[in-house]
């Protein structure tokens, strides 16, 4: 037998197993219990979730019901909610024509039961007239600061197709424009290889007497021969190209003709061939990047959408709007087949060439920097004669009548004409106070003109004092007076314009315009002036002045 210790802990350690078995025992008989309390729980989890997304479902399907009702029964417009706050400045003609307004005698009579709304834009003659608070004040008067704030994403519309019947209809049996100026008659002065620097050259006029002689809108009907005041020198000739630098370095604007190169643009670019390049590319030809700008009008005016105001300035001078290049030149023929009239809607096209462009491989190249080699060479030329200043090259893509404000640039500018022809009335620095020049430096066109220069011609007709602000019409008079010069520049040429000279612009008939500055030149011209003269007159009460 065992000892009595070995007995013990044998009984202890069989009682101990049998404890064991037993709580195994009782284990094995809760199991069924926990699986079914944890199925309860993945259901209730389950049915849960189901609730939420039932819930979910129901929030989304009101919503968009709601969404559906607001779209339908909301008041429509036809170009979008930006063209909202733009189609006030046409509001006004619109009115005016169901009103039963009548023409005659170049003006138009408003029906006697239509009222102007306050803030709308007037009419006569087809034609917008400002709001006076985009205005600036006037000489003497205490300058007005700027502190609204416009819209980041800037001011978009459609566009408008009601032409595209009448444009398909025209298109058949394509005619051109009713006066070509790159065949015009032209009567140019007698070739001056030395310039005179004492005032006489450019010959300057009163802007009044300028479009007096050909109104800004008459483009079906110039002089019959277009007289040119400024020297033309043939570029082919290493004698005038010699005579063209003198006058450059003296800041003395002049035009250059016979460009190979420009030349051979004008023909290479066709509709097809340039809309190829701003739809997709070409020939591992990287794409261009381009824009489009709709007017009310023919009239467009620079403007920084993130800084215009709609309530403190009134509508955009301009919308945005996403057509192709195509769709643009097919309105740009339509107008020179139609003789679109002024106060009819107009479109431009805009691109450009960033100033890194030049200094990359050729193979990155767009097709503006490689059909204008001299524009975008990294050395320098004849026309960018300061490869370090050059900003780009900007592209103006124009129609019959599209009229840019005036305004300055800073560089020293060189304009090559591909195909078309252009107006350009230039006024020189130091005539910058008769200009309406806006100086207020938030303003969204500062140091640019809101002014139309063409209603000069009409500060003396019956009715033009109801038809403008008084502040518009007190610039027009002086802007009157203000020393000007007028010059066709029509394909196959190129215009220098100096630094801070003021041009404003007006495409005689659909066009291609490309630019390169170099640099600016500080000191100007001795009788013309340069940017100190620029500066005192744009700059605000309380600027520092030495």
């Amino acid at each position: 037998m065992p000892p009595n210790g070995d007995a013990v802990r044998s009984r202890t350690s069989a009682a101990t197993k049998r404890t064991r078995r037993t709580k195994a025992s009782n284990g094995n008989g809760d199991a069924p219990r926990r699986k079914e309390r944890s199925r309860a729980k993945l259901h209730r989890r389950r049915q849960d979730e189901r609730n939420r997304r039932v819930a979910l479902v129901f929030f989304a399907s009101f919503v968009f019901f709601a969404a559906v009702v607001f779209l339908v029964v909301r008041p429509r417009t036809r170009h979008g909610g930006d063209y909202e706050r733009y189609v006030r400045a046409k509001a006004l003609r619109e009115a005016a024509l169901s009103a039963g307004e009548e023409t005659g005698g170049g003006r138009r009579k408003k029906g006697a039961n239509y009222q102007r709304k306050p803030g709308e834009h007037k009419w006569t003659n087809g034609m917008r007239y400002l709001d006076p608070r985009q205005l600036p004040t006037l000489p003497g008067q205490p300058r007005e600061r700027y502190n609204a704030k416009g819209r980041k994403g800037g001011f978009r519309g459609e566009g408008d197709d009601e032409w595209v019947a009448d444009a398909d209809e025209a298109n058949k049996h394509t005619h051109g424009p009713k006066v070509d100026y790159t065949k015009h008659r032209y009567e140019y002065p007698e070739l001056a290889l030395e310039p005179m620097n004492d005032g006489s050259y450019p010959p300057l006029e009163r802007m009044a007497d300028v479009f007096d002689k050909w109104g800004q809108d008459d483009l079906d009907s110039p002089p019959e021969t277009i007289e040119e005041v400024l020297q033309h020198f043939d570029y082919q000739d290493p004698e005038q190209v010699a005579a063209a630098i003198k006058y450059r370095d003296l800041e003395l604007p002049f035009k250059v003709t016979n460009v190979p190169e420009v030349s051979a643009a004008g023909r290479k670019w066709t509709d097809e061939y340039v809309a190829k390049h701003f739809n997709s590319g070409s020939d591992g030809i990287p794409q261009s990047n381009g824009a489009c700008q709709q007017s009310v009008d023919s009239f467009f005016a620079f403007h920084r959408p993130p800084a215009w105001s709609v309530d403190a300035l009134g509508p955009p001078p301009s919308l945005d709007v996403d057509w192709t290049f195509d769709k643009w030149a097919k309105h740009a023929v339509y107008a020179d087949e139609t003789g679109l009239p002024a106060s009819k809607t107009h479109y431009y096209w805009q691109a450009g060439v960033p100033r890194e462009e030049r200094l990359q491989s050729k193979k990155h190249w767009t097709f503006v920097s490689r059909d204008l080699p001299s524009f975008s060479n990294p050395e320098p030329t004849f026309f960018g004669f300061n490869p370090p200043a050059q900003k780009g090259i900007q592209c103006r893509f124009g129609e019959r009548g599209v009229t840019a404000a005036t305004h300055y640039d800073g560089g020293r500018n060189m304009i090559a004409m591909m195909t078309g022809a252009k107006r350009y009335i230039l006024s020189p620095p130091n005539a910058c106070p008769k200009l309406g020049i806006v100086t207020a430096h938030a303003h969204p066109s500062y140091r640019h003109s809101m002014l139309n220069f063409g209603r000069v011609t009409q500060l003396g007709q019956e009715g033009s004092k109801e038809a403008m602000s008084e502040r518009e019409r007190d610039w027009l008079r002086i802007s009157a007076e203000a020393p000007t010069l007028s010059t066709v520049l029509k394909a196959g040429e190129v215009l220098y314009v100096p630094s801070h000279w003021f041009h404003y612009i007006v495409s005689l008939q659909k066009s291609a315009q490309c630019n390169t500055r170099s640099g600016i030149h500080e000191e100007g011209n001795v009788n013309f002036g340069g940017l100190a003269d620029v500066e005192e007159c744009i700059a605000e009460d309380g600027d520092d002045q030495e």
